[in-house]
């Protein structure tokens, strides 16, 4: 890595490292902090304090008497199930995000990451296009499943393997497993080509095999041909003004094809 290229700006308020690897659009996200760094600096100790429940004894509860007061005064949002400071950061931090999302869409910044993240945004809170366009955005992708599973039926690996290939490299799917560079765990400045696997639908490997979780399974299933079946229903809606036999087909086959992909 070239240390003496230019670095983009970094957070205003906190010299955000992170901005240095993103863009300046997203060393915006606290800048509203800015003002407030020099209070908060002079606040940290006394904001501890502020949240101890001093009538708890802390040899007998430790736990409420560290915290007592801080979860009397944030009790839980409706709609979360648990509520703590990593929450409030991430709930300030999609905020934030969404205020930058929203100033703009796409066609009146120079940034080129920003454009392209709220070109994204932008079309994909268009409800409208979205329920115009039906399945037709996701039709190469069901092809290629549909061209995995014939290949994988007439035992052709090689296609099976490259069909996988496309719908990571052109669409960001992964199937079965996954690639991405990380750290290296013995060398930190060096980041390696790791594989992991894909992941498991159901929460993990007992779902799928032990006895007592067969009502699991079954529901499991169901799940999987509800949402099979409201491809169906989108494809037909999209393909209405020419609906016949060989649409109604090519629809069942999809459906067909795409539960062998599913885990």
């Amino acid at each position: 890595m070239d240390e003496t290229s230019t670095t983009p700006p970094k957070c205003p308020c906190c010299n955000n490292p992170w901005a240095a690897a993103t863009s300046e659009m997203f060393a915006q996200m606290c800048v509203s902090c800015e003002e407030e760094q020099k209070d908060d600096n002079e606040k940290d100790t006394k904001n501890l304090r502020q949240y101890l429940d001093e009538s708890v004894n802390p040899s007998q509860d430790f736990y409420h008497y560290a915290n007592g007061t801080w979860i009397k005064e944030n009790p839980i949002p409706a709609g979360y199930p648990s509520w703590n400071t990593f929450l409030q950061l991430h709930t300030l931090s999609q905020e934030r995000l969404k205020t930058l999302l929203n100033n703009g869409d796409g066609k009146t910044t120079n940034n080129d990451d920003a454009k392209k993240v709220m070109t994204f945004y932008t079309a994909a809170m268009d409800e409208e296009k979205v329920e115009t366009d039906g399945i037709e955005p996701l039709k190469d992708v069901l092809n290629l499943c549909d061209e995995a599973a014939n290949a994988s039926k007439d035992g052709h690996t090689d296609v099976v393997a490259s069909c996988l290939g496309k719908l990571f490299a052109t669409y960001g799917i992964y199937a079965f497993f996954s690639i991405g560079a990380g750290p290296d765990n013995k060398k930190s400045d060096w980041s390696l080509c790791q594989v992991a696997q894909g992941g498991l639908g159901l929460p993990d490997r007992d779902y799928y095999f032990d006895e007592d979780k067969d009502d699991k399974r079954i529901a499991y299933k169901a799940h999987i041909a509800n949402m099979l079946q409201l491809l169906q229903d989108m494809e037909k809606e999209s393909t209405s003004s020419s609906s016949g036999d060989g649409d109604n087909k090519a629809s069942t086959t999809t459906a067909t094809t795409t539960t062998t992909t599913t885990t």
